[in-house]
């Protein structure tokens, strides 16, 4: 991802071991009438999109004269983390709630980051975590906190533009919980288009978790209101999709102006939904993704019933991680098929919670 470096805010000297980024996008074809890409990100080194961002806060870190590196995590970040600084010989402390899953915890401790599990929920881990890095030679990692994460997550978007030779796709499919995956896409794709590169923007459909829906709710809030909200709504995250158990998202003004920049659209979906569109994806295209990543395919299936997204769109669902980092998940799933999900939503009342939620205004 360093060949863009002139876009990245640190020089592009950094000799990270590691190769980050130019992961594959997986040409799907047509899939219930519309023709699918899968961007890969499972390919990075620590099996997850967060390589991009920590690549980047690591370089910044190094400049820095920082030692140490910290972050909250439900388990993507905190291995990501541990992983790129054990390559660069950094320590690294991770700060996780007791409901991380074991393979993920596992994966961290491999890289010999140290571990400090909280009994309480990802927001209390970020509190902790914030805490830790008050010494300047300690670098905090945390989404929201540290501007340096978007700044790597929107090497994705260039990547996907250059893959397509510089047309964007119509939709890009993000599944949302900090918010931070969402503004860096949405800052990725606006360099692009700011710089003459790329003739237009597409448009961001953020994917969520029935439980976890906070920028659901204040994205419909806004919309309404035709105002930012000050705050995120809080909300009480119960959900296979740990990736998106977010109960105050920290970068939730950045996604909600990246959804109104960008015309997107927010869906929230329930767990069932999910995990067969997780099996899905894994039986049709040979892509196991962990819950968060199936949260976008099944709110493409909601999108096409609803005539949100046309036929003969051209569509790109950012698969975020690795099947292996959640394979717990995926015991006593049936497999579905799109046009099931698309079927399933067109049955469903509009006034239903998890319908396709509002859409900002050109």
């Amino acid at each position: 991802m360093w060949r863009y470096g002139a876009l990245l805010p640190v020089e592009a000297h950094w000799a990270s071991r590691l190769v980050v980024g130019a992961t594959p996008l997986v040409d799907c074809g047509d899939d219930g009438g519309v023709r699918l890409w899968v961007k890969d990100e499972a390919r990075n080194p620590s099996g997850s999109l967060k390589d991009r961002a920590t690549d980047v806060v690591l370089a910044v870190a190094k400049r820095a004269g920082c030692q140490h590196a910290v972050t909250a995590s439900t388990g993507n970040a905190g291995a990501s983390l541990a992983c790129l600084a054990a390559s660069q010989g950094m320590s690294a402390t991770v700060v996780v709630p007791a409901s991380t899953p074991s393979v993920k915890l596992a994966q961290i401790r491999a890289y010999g980051a140290k571990v400090c599990e909280v009994e309480g929920s990802y927001d209390d881990a970020f509190d902790i975590a914030e805490r830790m890095a008050d010494d300047a030679s300690v670098c905090c990692r945390n989404t929201g906190i540290n501007p340096f994460t978007r700044e790597g997550k929107k090497t994705c978007a260039f990547e996907m533009a250059e893959a397509l030779d510089w047309r964007v796709p119509d939709w890009v499919i993000v599944p949302t919980g900090d918010g931070n995956i969402l503004s860096g896409i949405a800052a990725g794709f606006l360099d692009l288009y700011t710089l003459g590169i790329t003739s237009a923007v597409p448009r961001l459909l953020a994917a969520q978790a029935d439980s976890a829906n906070s920028v659901t709710r204040d994205w419909r809030a806004c919309d309404d209101a035709m105002a930012l909200p000050e705050s995120p709504t809080q909300v009480s995250p119960d959900t296979v999709a740990d990736s998106l158990a977010v109960g105050r998202p920290r970068d939730h003004f950045a996604a909600l102006h990246a959804l109104r920049a960008t015309r997107g659209v927010c869906v929230a979906l329930s767990d069932a939904r999910i995990m067969a569109a997780a099996r899905d994806l894994a039986q049709r295209f040979g892509l196991w993704f962990e819950p968060s990543t199936a949260a976008g395919y099944a709110a493409l299936g909601e999108c096409l019933a609803t005539g949100r997204i046309p036929p003969r769109s051209h569509v790109v669902l950012l698969g975020t991680g690795s099947g292996l980092k959640s394979p717990q998940c995926f015991d006593a799933v049936t497999p579905g098929h799109l046009q099931d999900y698309v079927d399933a939503a067109r049955r469903r009342m509009p006034d239903d919670p998890g319908y396709v939620q509002s859409e900002a205004q050109p």
